[in-house]
């Protein structure tokens, strides 16, 4: 478990091993959620941190061709 005391002005240190499992540095920034009584806390990240996350082998598709595809999908999911 991870711990941090609030200082009076309302302010926490976070833990190295929170720091590093998020890969935050001075500067990061970070986005609250509140729930329930639940508190959790994300690291923002850009669209490029995405970048690579799916396979795809083969040549890159147009516009038209992905609004296509979606189009089909939609068409599947709706008879389903």
């Amino acid at each position: 478990m991870h711990e941090s005391t609030i200082t009076p002005e309302g302010q926490i240190t976070l833990p190295p091993s929170v720091l590093e499992s998020l890969s935050l540095k001075p500067g990061s920034k970070v986005r609250f959620f509140i729930y329930e009584g639940e508190v959790r806390m994300l690291a923002v990240r850009p669209a490029t941190w995405l970048a690579g996350a799916l396979k795809y082998d083969g040549p890159p598709k147009t516009l038209e061709e992905m609004k296509e595809g979606i189009a089909e999908a939609a068409r599947e999911s709706a008879l389903n």
